[in-house]
């Protein structure tokens, strides 16, 4: 199945299932530190959510940038960011594709990409895109998953994903001459998404998820965030 096909498919349910998912509420908000974590004393100009999907990320862009630009490959996961975000005077959305972004070089000064490029076919080339739409000393956030993780294990995806070690994912953002600052690890203790409904499953996963996330036992994470600097 294509990539494009498996996010129309799941785009209904894409909300609704991590609105109410303590799984996901883990993954979502160690994501947000992540990204308040790097971004706390400063302001942006214009900030780049790429594969911004129904428009999960958009808020914390907006707290930090004067103007945000999202993108997704998918129109079935668009427009519901599209519907979120209609009439907001600071937000524009389009569809594109990582790899061939529609932007100038140096455009924007925060950028994110999350949960994407693992399933873009020639990973390289779309850092080398956001390496160059970003501007001297911005700042990125790319994410990679581990192939050394219980989500490899368990893996039931059937559209294109690949998987990077960390020293492999850190060897692809300095030959697109991006500086790693920091890596965040999410997914590293859950095994499955079921058993945080267990009593007491989400206060225990949400402490190790926590207490471990810049730790070295990052490299075993399901999904880890690489925070850079151009």
């Amino acid at each position: 199945m294509k990539v494009d096909e498996a996010y129309e498919v799941i785009s209904k349910d894409y909300d609704a299932h991590r609105n109410r998912s303590p799984y996901f509420k883990i993954i979502e908000d160690l994501t947000r530190r992540c990204f308040y974590e790097n971004t706390q004393n400063r302001t942006f100009d214009k900030g780049l959510d790429v594969a911004c999907g129904t428009g999960r990320n958009l808020a914390m862009f907006l707290e930090k940038c004067g103007r945000v630009q999202g993108v997704d490959y998918t129109l079935g996961m668009l427009k519901y960011a599209i519907e979120n975000y209609r009439n907001h005077p600071k937000i524009d959305l389009a569809q594109g594709d990582v790899r061939y972004l529609p932007f100038q070089d140096e455009t924007f000064d925060l950028v994110g990409c999350f949960k994407a490029l693992p399933h873009v076919p020639n990973v390289g080339q779309a850092l080398r895109e956001l390496q160059r739409v970003t501007k001297k000393g911005g700042i990125i956030f790319a994410e990679f998953y581990s192939p050394y993780s219980f989500r490899w294990l368990l893996n039931r995806m059937k559209h294109h994903t690949e998987w990077h070690t960390v020293d492999q994912a850190t060897s692809l953002l300095t030959v697109a001459n991006l500086k790693v600052k920091k890596i965040y690890g999410l997914r590293t203790f859950m095994i499955t998404e079921y058993l945080c409904y267990f009593p007491g499953a989400y206060r225990f996963f949400n402490y190790l998820e926590n207490r471990f996330t810049n730790s070295p036992l990052n490299r075993f994470s399901g999904y880890y965030v690489v925070v850079c600097e151009k």
